[in-house]
């Protein structure tokens, strides 16, 4: 599929002596805009990539891909060099999409360069580049990014960075391969891809977009499945270091230290008490200590006499396991209050990014203050009104800044509500481990009673000794039984995610097919070959040259054949490659193109002028499938009207500087058809 075509360039410069500009119609099949060097042939090509905000594929250079005379002074023409000062400047794109809507994007050069306006069913709509906060142009509805993809009716896809997180697949990656500059485009294919996004494999990641092939979406797959088996493992790792340490600190050993692809049912893991030469579990341990207490509480019962005091220290007892009861049901309600302005903080703060995009936009020229919303609460959504008492009068809708105060303060009265709950959270907290402190105490009380009580009875006195530690060993053992039970649990968990991840790998591996992979890159290189055939590629090298199905670019005997061939060979080949992508897109639904190729001087390296006579036929035959190509040169005028007679070739040529000043006459140009 074809996604665009360009229709019309217009460069538009004011100055202090008028206005410069120039309006360049395309068309389908192949276009040449010729004029001499240093006349602005690759300023009309490279404002194509600018006003659909790509320069990043211009190479790594400023912002503004255009020379002095767009943004400082400009001359009048080669013979006079009369200069004028630049106060404004813009590029106007005519672009078709292939559903057949028309729009014009106009983004300025010198200006608010960050905005891009589209006129698009009969109104403006402006739409921002670069990023606002934490959203950039190929996220936000308002970027114009995301809407020229939604334009083209591409569904761009995430891909892996080198860190490990998902991003897009950015548009200024894609188009790549469809746009090669002058200065260092001929170096390579793809020779000024963007690599500030850190996005692997970002060549043959872009060219497996354009040509239909998921294997992305596989890598992706693969790299999510072992980062999650990563993750298991390191959580295992944590999970054998907090075993052994409950092990250590509560004097018992470990049977062994199991691995995670040996776990079976259960946590490979057993505490053990060791008394002399004999072991017990902490199950047989807390059973033998459950029928020691009973036991000695069974004596102490029978040999204690009953005590009005004693009866009163147990009830100061239970009124303080009751008043704990209570400290620790007032701590969930304060924790649920400060879940809840928690989350009203979040939705605070999603609103205000909202508007500060906004703002951002408005910021790089754009009217927006229709768009905003002043009709309900952002923290309530109910409607809001000029006065409680009156609801038929509605007030004044607030400023975007308004707006973006009223978020902050809001979001800065509930930080303080949070704060404040907070503080009565550590104060409950608080009071809670004195209640505890103070039921230890009157429980330590508790037990002096009942020794003073039994002074008289050493057998008794004994036996509450006795009775007391071993309750202590058996809360110990009993929560080194609920600490061994946690890790039992979270050893299955981690187990179960491991075992899923890796058995989806294995399954993702054994069942990936690469069927239509072969097929496409068959016929890729089928169109390769023809080409490099009818650009007199010699016919003995061709047989050796094939599509690498690991990087999707032209190899030869195994080596990357751009970087293994003379120079006037390998511009012959990105010829080839880039014009095959085309057609390959022109003729199957399945594979995704820009739909045009820039060529800015194709005649590299002096390629013969057979050659690029026979360059001249193929590209025009992009014409039978809608496909566009566009060429800037500095050929001469003769050799370029043979070699485009009677095939169709839109050749516009240029005698003088292309961005003339206005005048009552019309441009003029040289049209060969």
């Amino acid at each position: 599929m074809l996604g665009l075509t360009i229709e019309n360039i217009e460069l538009t410069a004011q100055t202090n002596g008028g206005e410069f500009s120039v309006s360049i119609p395309l068309s389908v099949g192949l276009n040449i805009i010729r004029a001499e060097n240093s006349s602005g042939k690759s300023t009309c090509v490279n404002a194509i990539a600018y006003g659909l905000g790509l320069e990043a594929i211009l190479g790594p250079k400023s912002k503004r891909p255009f020379p002095k005379s767009l943004y400082e002074v400009i001359s009048d023409s080669k013979e006079k060099e009369k200069q004028y000062y630049v106060s404004s400047s813009c590029v106007v794109l005519t672009v078709k999409n292939s559903s057949g809507d028309v729009v014009l994007i106009t983004r300025d050069i010198l200006g608010n360069e960050n905005k891009v306006t589209v006129f698009q069913s009969g109104r403006n709509t402006d739409y921002f580049l670069g990023s606002s906060g934490n959203v950039g142009s190929a996220k936000s509805d308002r970027g114009f990014h995301k809407w020229l993809a939604e334009f083209i009716g591409w569904e761009l896809p995430n891909v892996v960075t080198f860190d490990g997180r998902e991003v897009k697949l950015y548009i200024e990656c894609i188009f790549s391969l469809f746009f090669i500059e002058q200065k260092r485009g001929w170096s390579e294919i793809q020779a000024n891809i963007p690599t500030v996004y850190g996005i692997k494999n970002v060549k043959k990641t872009t060219t497996e977009f354009c040509l239909g092939i998921d294997s992305f979406e596989y890598e992706n797959k693969v790299v999510r499945l072992r980062n999650s088996i990563t993750n298991s493992e390191n959580e295992w790792e944590k999970l054998i270091s907090a075993a052994e340490g409950i092990a250590d600190f509560n004097s018992v050993i470990m049977n062994k230290t199991p691995d995670l692809g040996g776990y079976k049912d259960s946590f490979d893991v057993e505490f053990l008490y060791q008394d002399g030469s004999a072991t017990y579990s902490v199950v047989e341990r807390q059973r033998s200590l459950k029928l020691l207490v009973n036991k000695v509480a069974l004596d102490v019962s029978e040999a204690t006499p009953d005590n009005d005091k004693l009866s009163s220290q147990q009830a100061r007892l239970r009124e303080l396991r009751r008043e704990a009861e209570k400290n620790s049901e007032e701590i969930e309600v304060s924790m649920l209050s400060l879940s809840d302005v928690e989350s009203k903080i979040s939705t605070l703060k999603n609103e205000l990014d909202r508007y500060q995009q906004l703002r951002r936009l408005k910021d790089v020229g754009s009217l927006i203050e229709a768009d905003l919303d002043t009709k309900t609460c952002p923290i309530c959504e109910s409607e809001l009104y000029d006065t409680l008492g009156n609801r038929s009068v509605r007030r004044e809708p607030m400023t975007l800044g308004e707006n973006v105060e009223f978020l902050k303060n809001q979001a800065d009265f509930y930080v303080s509500i949070k704060l404040r709950n907070s503080e009565v959270l550590r104060q409950l907290q608080s009071k809670g481990k004195m209640i505890k402190a103070r039921a230890n105490k009157e429980e330590s009380v508790l037990d002096s009673l009942r020794e003073d009580l039994n002074d008289v009875n050493g057998k008794v006195n004994a036996l509450l000794r006795k009775k007391i530690q071993a309750e202590i060993e058996l809360r110990d053992a009993e929560k080194l039984g609920d600490s061994l039970i946690d890790l039992k649990s979270q050893a299955a968990r981690i187990h179960s995610s491991w075992s899923v991840s890796t058995t989806a790998l294995k399954k993702l591996r054994n069942t990936s097919s690469n069927s239509d992979k072969k097929l496409i890159i068959h016929e890729l290189l089928s169109l390769v070959k023809g080409n490099l055939k009818a650009f007199n590629f010699t016919p003995a090298s061709i047989g050796y040259i094939s599509i690498s199905e690991h990087t999707l670019r032209p190899e030869q005997d195994g080596y990357d054949i751009v970087a293994e061939t003379s120079a006037s060979d390998y511009i012959r080949i990105i010829w080839a490659y880039t014009l095959s992508l085309l057609q390959l897109a022109g003729n199957k639904k399945g594979v995704l193109h820009g739909g045009g190729v820039v060529f800015d001087e194709p005649r590299q390296h002096e390629a013969s002028k057979a050659s690029f006579a026979n360059l001249i036929d193929k590209a025009s035959e992009s014409k039978d499938y809608n496909g566009q190509v566009i060429f800037a040169t500095s050929l001469d005028v003769d050799v370029l009207e043979s070699a485009c007679a009677n095939k169709g070739v839109n050749l516009i040529c240029f005698d003088d500087y292309i961005l003339t000043l206005k005048t009552d006459a019309d441009d003029e140009y040289l049209g060969v058809e």
